[in-house]
């Protein structure tokens, strides 16, 4: 087995320093992707994240009434908020989402 050569003294940190690079490029790339997916998302997205993560959302319609919940069903063009007494409330009714 032939004796390892010394390596060259600009070259001992290099491999550390070309992982951490491609890691931080590889984390911001990740997070334009996220960001790219949330502004390309729809109103019907957004609701079906938040049935999935069975998080709360405030929706204002038409009128100024202000509707509290968690989604129960999200439909191709309504949401039903509620278990007991739900609540349909028609996508083109809304003017604001709000997650809580």
């Amino acid at each position: 087995m032939a004796p390892k050569e010394s390596e060259h003294p600009d070259l001992t940190n290099f491999g550390k320093l070309a992982k951490q690079l491609f890691d931080e490029a590889l984390e911001c790339e990740h997070e334009a992707a996220l960001l790219q997916i949330r502004r390309m998302g729809t109103l019907r997205d957004r609701l079906l994240d938040a049935e999935d993560g069975e998080l709360a959302v405030k929706i204002w319609v038409r009128g100024g009434h202000l509707c509290e919940g968690v989604p129960s069903a999200v439909g191709q063009d309504h949401v039903e908020l509620g278990d007991i007494r739900p609540l349909l409330i028609p996508f083109s009714s809304i003017e604001m989402v709000e997650l809580i």
